[in-house]
């Protein structure tokens, strides 16, 4: 490893965009003169910082952070052209032929736009599948593998819904969410069946079912799982439980001993949920006598504090 000469830099600083970065790849990539660290990567080793930028590059946008959004795009992009590089020393693609193939595939994929012998009345995203479907059968019953060419070691939300839009492009799907709705009704049912019955193997598999089912609702709803969820996350961690009384008190619902946030509480609010009783002040929805709550294990007083055993949280007294 060594710096490059001041006439390669000079070079390389009067390249703009894509060629400046491919260009920096490959200086980094040379065999004799590279870095260490890039010269090691491989496939198998990049692949874990392609899904962290991604879900770097999800978070900024979730926050709308114009900047981050930008600079994660480009984190994301240092991936593909160092993943391309690779490829090219192996001789088995360049970043050219990467950029090209999915050119082709947008074309072949919007033939509404791209294709005037293209007669169907549809929509890209009702033609995407059946056009994808159309390219990949190279065998007549290829169709009924097809879930089995779903990759496996994706996460498992995101291959439940590669499953069940793939599924659906073969005509297996609900007809609305109202089916769906039901389904997620029988799911649950069979759940508390399981558990009533302490049926452990059943108890994961029938949850697991109900999660599938649920993954389903939210697709006919047009609502993307991951993100609702990560929404979830989000508003949960935004609740934060601080000690500063403003006056507001937000309600909390203990059923089965799980605390449950009733009210959204809007960011940095610094809020303060007691026991409905006179010495502890404020309220705790579905406790109507702290003794009782206190005896069933639901909470425990330490001294100045109130503590929920399942968030391991604790009010000071008033």
């Amino acid at each position: 490893m060594k710096k490059i000469s001041v006439k390669i830099l000079d070079e390389l600083n009067k390249l703009k965009s894509i060629k400046k970065i491919r260009k920096i790849i490959q200086i980094l990539r040379d065999p004799v003169d590279g870095c260490p660290w890039d010269l090691k990567q491989n496939y198998k080793t990049l692949a874990p910082y392609s899904i962290e930028e991604a879900y770097e590059l999800v978070n900024a946008i979730e926050r709308n952070n114009i900047s981050e959004i930008k600079n994660e795009l480009g984190d994301l992009l240092l991936q593909i052209v160092l993943l391309s590089q690779v490829a090219s020393e192996k001789k088995h693609f360049d970043f050219d032929d990467v950029a090209e193939e999915i050119s082709k595939k947008m074309i072949r994929r919007h033939p509404q736009i791209f294709d005037h012998s293209y007669d169907k009345d549809d929509l890209p995203n009702e033609s995407w599948e059946r056009i994808k479907n159309i390219e990949k059968s190279h065998e007549i019953n290829e169709e009924f593998h097809a879930l089995d060419k779903i990759e496996a070691n994706i996460p498992a939300i995101l291959r439940s819904i590669k499953i069940q839009k793939k599924a659906s492009s073969l005509n297996f799907d609900w007809d609305n969410y109202i089916q769906v709705m039901r389904k997620v009704d029988e799911e649950l049912n069979e759940l508390k069946e399981a558990i009533n019955n302490n049926y452990k193997h059943n108890i994961e598999e029938e949850l697991g079912d109900l999660l599938f089912s649920l993954i389903g609702l939210s697709r006919h709803l047009e609502l993307d799982p991951e993100q609702t969820l990560r929404k979830a996350n989000n508003k949960f961690i935004t609740v934060g439980f601080n000690m500063s009384d403003t006056g507001e008190k937000f309600g909390i619902i203990i059923r089965n001993n799980i605390a449950e946030i009733v009210d959204y509480v809007p960011e940095n609010a610094e809020i303060i949920v007691t026991v409905e009783t006179s010495t502890w002040k404020g309220i705790i929805v579905g406790i109507t006598d702290a003794k009782s709550a206190i005896a069933s294990g639901k909470l425990s007083v330490s001294g100045n504090y109130l503590k929920f055993i399942q968030f391991s949280t604790m009010f000071e007294k008033d």
